[in-house]
């Protein structure tokens, strides 16, 4: 039996993820989003039985600290570190407020549930972490995003290669623009990018399980277009990088 618990899986890549997972025999999922509807219908929604949920909203300590103690009270083969959030916007005129329970979300409900789960890791356990293109190749208009992106990002890769040789796999998963309502309840439009970034939440699940169960490297980053574009992001150069991305910014120089 694979116990497997997964944040921010109600719907978009963490649904799509459960729902893969859930069809191999033997697997339990415990889904955990801040909607207690929806997480009911996305657990009767799963092949398979034993499943479960929580009810957490990840950018509060003490619910973060709910779901470290179920962690800690109980052994998961696998941790998909999947909520966030994502605000557009200029810098500065956003709220201060919103920006830092991002970044609560974002980063600190990362960190505090990786710490747990790798304290109680065993061999052929495995630790996911979605980050996003985003972390490396930032988005003028989404400065704080992309930054807690690069954090989860950069965490993953050093995480990986700390306890790779105790049998612990951890892959920071990095999709491109999935469609889902994330951009415009960030205030934005996947309609604003090039299509060959845009991915459905099944194609990028995909990716992270095949990711998950191959085991090769820290990093996965979800659509050949995605990969293609961050390659041309490397050859162009940091300013050239940030230039064309700000064509797409939600906002105006």
């Amino acid at each position: 039996m694979t116990d497997v618990l997964i944040t921010g899986a109600s719907d978009g890549i963490g649904l799509a993820v459960a729902r893969l997972l859930a069809a191999s025999d033997g697997t339990r999922l415990t889904l955990v989003a801040r909607g207690e509807a929806k997480l009911q219908e996305a657990v009767r929604s799963l092949p398979g039985s034993g499943h479960d949920l929580m009810v957490a909203d990840l950018s509060r300590s003490d619910d973060t600290a709910k779901v470290a103690l179920r962690l800690a009270a109980r052994h998961y083969d696998v941790l998909i570190n999947n909520a966030g959030v994502g605000i557009y916007g200029r810098f500065a005129e956003l709220s201060l407020a919103d920006q830092q329970a991002m970044m609560a979300l974002n980063m600190g409900s990362v960190v505090t549930l990786a710490h747990e789960f790798l304290r109680h890791a065993q061999a052929g356990d495995a630790l996911v972490n979605t980050a996003s293109f985003l972390g490396y190749a930032p988005l003028p208009g989404s400065a704080v995003y992309s930054a807690t992106k690069a954090f989860v990002a950069t965490l993953s890769e050093t995480l990986w290669w700390e306890y790779r040789k105790r049998g612990v796999y951890v892959l920071g998963f990095s999709p491109g623009v999935i469609t889902t309502g994330f951009h415009t309840a960030a205030g934005g439009s996947v309609a604003r990018y090039p299509q060959v970034l845009v991915q459905s939440p099944d194609a990028a699940a995909r990716e992270l399980v095949r990711a998950l169960r191959r085991r090769r490297g820290p990093v996965a980053v979800s659509g050949s277009g995605t990969r293609r574009f961050l390659l041309l992001m490397r050859l162009v150069g940091r300013k050239a990088a940030i230039t064309m991305l700000g064509t797409r910014s939600p906002i105006r120089q």
